[in-house]
C-alpha cells in the first residue's frame, strides 16, 4: 500500500506534465481541429490556411521538438480528410492538382515534424525547401480564396440590405409589390 505522501507526489508529477509537451498537444489538437473544419466544408480555405501556417511555424522548431508517432498518424488522417474536403468544397476554378500538391506538402511537413532534429537535418535541404515552397504557395492561394469569399459575403450583405430597404420603406407607404 502506498503512503498518502507517495500517492500525492505521483499525482503532482503527473499533473506537472512538461509545459512544452502540453503546448505541443494543444498545437496538434488545434491543427487537427482546423483540418477537420476544412473537411466538413466549414470555411475550408480559411481553416486549411490556418492549419498550414501552424504546421509551417512549428514543424522544424527546435523549441517544441518532434510530435509523437500517434500525433503524426492522427494528423495524417486529418490531412487526408481535409484533402477530400478541399476537393469537394474549394471553388471548382481552383486546380485539383494544386490541392494535391499542397496537401502532399502538408503531409510531408507533418512527417518531418515527427522526426528528431538529427534525423531531419539528414534530409536534403533542397527537398525541404521545395516542401516549404509548395506548402506556402498553397497557403497563399487558400488565403486569397478566403479573402475572395469574405468580399463576396459582404457584397451579398450589401445586396440584402438594399433589398430589405425596398421591401420596407421608411416613409410608412406600402412596400413595393404588396
Amino acid at each position: 500500500m502506498q503512503s498518502a505522501a507517495k500517492v500525492s507526489e505521483s499525482h503532482f508529477e503527473a499533473a506537472q506534465q512538461p509545459r512544452a509537451e502540453s503546448d505541443l498537444d494543444c498545437c496538434v489538437d488545434g491543427v487537427r481541429h482546423d483540418l477537420e473544419q476544412a473537411a466538413r466544408g466549414d470555411f475550408t480555405a480559411w481553416a486549411l490556411s490556418n492549419a498550414l501556417e501552424t504546421v509551417d511555424v512549428r514543424y522544424r522548431s527546435k523549441k517544441t521538438g518532434p510530435i509523437s508517432a500517434t500525433q503524426r498518424d492522427k494528423l495524417l488522417s486529418s490531412v487526408i480528410r481535409a484533402q477530400l474536403g478541399a476537393i469537394r468544397h474549394l471553388p471548382e476554378s481552383y486546380s485539383r492538382e494544386q490541392i494535391d500538391a499542397g496537401m502532399q506538402a502538408l503531409a510531408g511537413q507533418v512527417m518531418v515534424w515527427a522526426e528528431t532534429h538529427e534525423r531531419s537535418t539528414k534530409r536534403r535541404q533542397h527537398a525541404l525547401a521545395d516542401l516549404d515552397a509548395y506548402a506556402r504557395m498553397f497557403r497563399n492561394d487558400l488565403h486569397n480564396i478566403s479573402l475572395r469569399e469574405e468580399i463576396d459575403r459582404r457584397a451579398w450583405q450589401r445586396r440584402d440590405a438594399e433589398i430589405q430597404k425596398l421591401l420596407r420603406p421608411d416613409d410608412g407607404s406600402e412596400a413595393v409589390g404588396a
